[in-house]
């Protein structure tokens, strides 16, 4: 049986509800239409899995803007250099100098399907 586009996309959203994951419509997330972040989620997300290391919320935005910075012409490139910091991770120069500077992750590996919630809005 070949899957189409839409029937294939189903068969991965019921699994992750099975999996505990809830599905939301893109139309549903609160953002502008012509942002990818899910911004309040990523602020959520950055102040609970780095709370131990006291993250504050100007570092948190510094997050949020390294993230959005990265505008070169190519989409491809811009893409795949975004992906590469969520994946990866980066260095996070902390406001307060008498902290070490912090190794951030942006996946948290014990919930991969709700980061990518956090991190980016479905178009559907």
């Amino acid at each position: 049986m070949k899957f189409t586009e839409a029937q294939l996309e189903s068969a991965i959203i019921e699994l992750l509800e099975a999996g505990g994951y809830p599905h939301v419509l893109g139309e549903a997330i609160e953002r502008q239409p012509q942002e990818a972040l899910i911004k309040a989620d990523l602020r959520a997300f950055l102040a609970k899995q780095y709370a131990a290391d006291h993250i504050t919320q100007p570092e948190i935005e510094v997050v949020i803007n390294r993230l959005e910075a990265d505008s070169t012409a190519d989409l491809y490139e811009s893409n795949k250099a975004t992906m590469k910091l969520v994946v990866d991770g980066f260095l996070l120069t902390r406001g307060d100098r008498t902290q070490k500077d912090s190794c951030l992750g942006l996946v948290n590996r014990s919930g991969l399907a709700r980061c990518v919630k956090v991190l980016f809005a479905a178009t559907h």
